[in-house]
């Protein structure tokens, strides 16, 4: 499958993950899925996780069939978490994942095994590598994958958010997570972010450190053009990330009623798990679908004539985006929502961040067929070029083989 990897030696790669990611339900889900079952196509992968559902035991025993050795752990629960976060200033995100038990069996299997790479999937799981640093001296490479940068992520909710209290509660999250980036990213032998941006970010945030980009992907087996009639407008996501809920509350507030005052018919399908309180209650609206945890996002992406991106907070990239593209459909979004992806205004999707251009230019796309063709016809060659997650796996795999050289001649 990798053809340029197959003849060469094959690693034992520790991939360290805070979530089981099956079923891919989220874009961090996705992301790892597809990195860590392409890796152990060509080498040795044990993948080491917290284990806190009997659906993480059912995802555990999917990824044992495609090759992996799974290795489950349990969460030290949430009193421990909220004590990381007050003794340690960690954020609070950061904190909910520590546990004594990771840190014990990442340290059981350093003591055992030879691995030539620990990949840490988020400071998540990178705050285990603290004490493993200050003890020893003989670890393998040790790799931070970074799928946004967090502080910048909660800069913007700062921005976007207009509760006083919910904005202190922002601004603090913000201070600790720059603080923490600042500390941990410096432990590690490189830092992989999923773009340009965000690699020019923490750059500035950690100066001197090695970054490096291994962006985000689409499976181009799965998500293809669909057949139907085309209709309405579709956002996919997962609900309990607050970039997208603050999307869709956006999109709803201040979008759709100039859409609808064009196009009184047209529906918007919030389709995604896990959706808040604020965003069920979006039901109540006329013409707003939302739907909650669906299997496959597919159909929904595939009968509607425009996806919507209106992203006004968010780090990293979209696979959103990607995963439309790769299903040629036309897509509108904020530059905050496209940025990272190297995609063309007017050539691969049309942009825009006031609401008014927004809801003209949805109202364009659906009134248009050729456009939207022409549209989702460029934006899915592009994808098809660069955003294949096999080219991606052949490059994280060079990243790989170019530290370890490195490390070995520092070390010589």
């Amino acid at each position: 499958m990798i053809s340029d990897t197959e003849t060469m030696e094959r690693m034992n790669i520790l991939f360290v993950s805070a979530t089981v990611p099956y079923p891919a339900i989220d874009g961090g889900r996705i992301r790892v899925l597809n990195l860590a079952s392409r890796l152990c196509k060509i080498h040795e992968v044990t993948f080491l996780t917290f284990i806190a559902s009997p659906a993480d035991e059912q995802g555990a025993g999917h990824l044992r069939k495609m090759g992996m050795e799974v290795i489950g752990v349990k969460t030290s629960g949430v009193l421990r978490g909220l004590a990381q976060a007050f003794i340690y200033g960690k954020p609070l995100t950061i904190a909910r994942y520590y546990s004594t038990e990771m840190a014990r069996s990442l340290e059981a299997l350093l003591n055992t095994r030879r691995f030539n790479v620990v990949h840490f999937e988020m400071l998540h799981t990178g705050q285990c590598l603290s004490g493993l640093k200050a003890k020893r001296t003989d670890l393998p490479a040790m790799v931070l994958g970074e799928q946004n940068i967090d502080s910048d992520v909660w800069r913007r909710l700062v921005k976007a958010e207009s509760n006083p209290l919910r904005k202190l509660v922002f601004y603090s999250q913000y201070r600790k997570f720059a603080s923490y980036e600042r500390r941990m990213c410096r432990r590690f032998d490189t830092c992989f972010c999923v773009s340009k941006q965000d690699q020019e970010k923490l750059s500035a945030l950690c100066p001197g450190i090695p970054v490096k980009v291994v962006p985000n992907g689409v499976d181009l087996n799965y998500f293809k053009p669909g057949e139907g009639e085309e209709a309405g407008l579709v956002f996919t996501g997962s609900m309990d990330w607050q970039p997208n809920e603050d999307a869709v509350l956006y999109f709803c507030s201040q979008i759709l009623p100039l859409v609808r005052a064009e196009l009184p018919e047209i529906r918007f399908y919030v389709v995604g798990s896990n959706p808040s309180e604020r965003v069920l209650k979006l039901r109540k609206m006329e013409g707003v679908v939302v739907t909650g945890f669906v299997e496959d996002v597919r159909p929904y992406i595939a009968k509607a004539a425009v996806y919507v991106v209106p992203l006004r907070i968010g780090g990293g990239t979209r696979l959103k985006i990607l995963q439309a593209l790769a299903m040629r459909k036309a897509v509108v979004s904020t530059s905050i929502g496209c940025e990272g992806l190297g995609l063309q205004p007017d050539k691969h999707l049309l942009v825009a961040d006031e609401p008014r251009q927004f809801a003209a230019d949805a109202i364009r796309l659906i009134r248009d067929k050729a456009l939207r063709d022409r549209l989702g016809e460029n934006g899915g060659t592009l994808v098809q070029e660069e955003y294949s997650w096999n080219v991606i796996v052949r490059k994280l795999d060079r990243e790989y083989r170019e530290l370890i050289a490195r490390i070995t001649i520092n070390n010589e």
